[in-house]
């Protein structure tokens, strides 16, 4: 049977990975943790002091889908309009886990950079920019290369020099917007990256404020000393380097690192005095489950037709059954649960979905609890 008519739904909700797609990316339920970033994502808009909020929960607990649904324009668009403010410029990006942490950023941050997007958006301040970049930098090298991203200069060579892969020939085709030398430092990495996002929100003419999340920064506890060394150096230098209107995000999981106590063995006392916040995506309960439910499975991505029954295909005996077998566990737990519920019903062309189909597969759908 067709899997709408089956269960007045155009496809199964309950995702195991967090989307990626823009139009894929909703938020159902927890009004709570969704209110608090909305409020941390405005008060930064207002004030212009840079800080450092950590994101704390267990695996599965919504931190990507958090970094990723507050990554899109339209819902930064909608939260700056409630204050009448410019949108944030936002980006996401993983820890990286290689030998070169701090180039390694860099580069995750420099493949988002449209820099053709930005030279429009800065074409009538051009020389305003260029004069402000003069006030806020000493030093001559990334001041050029600065000046470069609102110039001319072509737009794929100066994309090549960023990522290093520049030949000394191509090197001089930028000699004449004083770029003599390659970026060879973390400290050069760092000091442009701060000077780009101060550029950026320069009076906040386009961009209120800049928002960076580093997903599964739990990955720091698997680098060698040096390389947890030059993270925190960097998280350091760039929010000391870009005084104003910078929001950092840190997703980190709990089971990684056990506790909050245990952050010190891995974030700097440098680092962890710049923490301005903590989220803590806590495990859901069972008020929480029901709203997340009914809001998930009514949000029209997934269900065209207003329903009397908003739990519908699900009854509310088999929920509660879920919830019993699967408590204190994490958001992505029960939506493993549900997703192979409808599956199995789907094979077998059952709806509603009751009690009896969750004991004649109970080893499938929470095997792994035994």
């Amino acid at each position: 049977m067709n899997f709408e008519k089956l269960f007045k739904l155009k496809t199964n909700p309950f995702r195991i990975t967090p989307a990626i797609s823009s139009e894929e990316l909703i938020w159902a339920g927890f009004p709570e943790i969704k209110k608090k970033f909305e409020n941390r994502i405005k008060r930064s808009i207002q004030m212009p002091n840079s800080g450092l909020v950590l994101n704390w929960g267990e695996y599965g607990s919504g931190k990507t889908h958090a970094a990723r649904y507050f990554n899109k324009c339209k819902v930064l668009s909608d939260i700056a309009k409630e204050i009448k403010s410019k949108s944030p410029y936002s980006l996401v990006f993983l820890l990286p886990k290689g030998k070169n942490p701090v180039y390694d950023m860099f580069v995750a941050i420099v493949d988002k950079i449209d820099i053709e997007e930005i030279r429009s958006l800065f074409k009538n301040e051009t020389l305003e920019i260029t004069s402000f970049i003069d006030t806020f930098s000493d030093n001559l090298h990334i001041k050029s290369v600065l000046k470069a991203f609102f110039s001319d200069a072509n737009s794929l060579l100066l994309k090549k020099y960023l990522y290093g892969n520049l030949t000394a020939a191509e090197l001089r085709d930028l000699n004449s917007y004083g770029i003599l030398r390659y970026l060879n430092s973390d400290s050069d990495y760092t000091k442009l990256l701060a000077g780009f996002f101060t550029c950026l929100t320069h009076k906040k003419l386009h961009f209120s404020t800049v928002i960076i999340w580093i997903d599964e920064f739990e990955d720091i506890s698997i680098l060698n000393n040096i390389n947890v060394d030059k993270t925190n150096n960097f998280i350091r230098e760039l929010l000391d380097n870009t005084p104003n209107n910078l929001l950092l995000f840190l997703n980190l999981t709990q089971s990684a690192l056990l506790n909050i106590q245990d952050l010190g063995q891995y974030l700097s006392e440098a680092v962890r005095s710049r923490i301005k916040d903590r989220i803590h995506f806590e495990l859901p309960s069972k008020d929480e489950l029901i709203l997340y439910l009914k809001e998930l499975l009514n949000n029209p991505l997934y269900r065209q037709e207003k329903t009397d029954k908003p739990l519908y295909p699900f009854t509310e005996e088999i929920i509660n059954v879920v919830i019993d077998e699967l408590k204190n566990s994490s958001l992505r737990r029960y939506n493993e649960a549900f997703s192979i519920l409808l599956d199995i019903a789907e094979v077998e062309a059952i709806s509603p979905i009751t009690k009896q189909i969750f004991e004649l597969n109970k080893n499938e759908i929470v095997g792994w609890k035994e």
